[in-house]
């Protein structure tokens, strides 16, 4: 892993919250564009850690719980099928 200067980079929140991580940071954690991210409020502060293969990073459904969150959603049938289509194995 790089070493990084502990000097802090000021970064400013877009409308929607959202922040751009420095590149020197992105870098140095090896965090790309397909990388994981665990955001934690820790006290006063966020903690961002980027998640490693392997990681747990996200509950897997079963088809069964699938199709009952989609029923209970009362989703068109065009939406539930582009929704199972995305939560297929590999597509997130």
């Amino acid at each position: 892993m790089t070493q990084v200067q502990a000097k802090p980079i000021i970064v400013k929140p877009l409308a929607k919250g959202q922040i751009t991580i420095p590149a020197v940071f992105r870098e140095a954690l090896g965090i790309n564009a397909d990388t994981l991210l665990s955001v934690s409020l820790v006290d006063d502060h966020l903690e961002i850690l980027p998640l490693r293969d392997g990681q747990e990073a996200l509950r897997r459904y079963t088809d069964e719980e699938v199709s009952r969150f989609l029923e209970e959603d009362k989703l068109d049938p065009k939406l539930a099928q582009k929704v199972r289509d995305l939560l297929r194995p590999g597509q997130l």
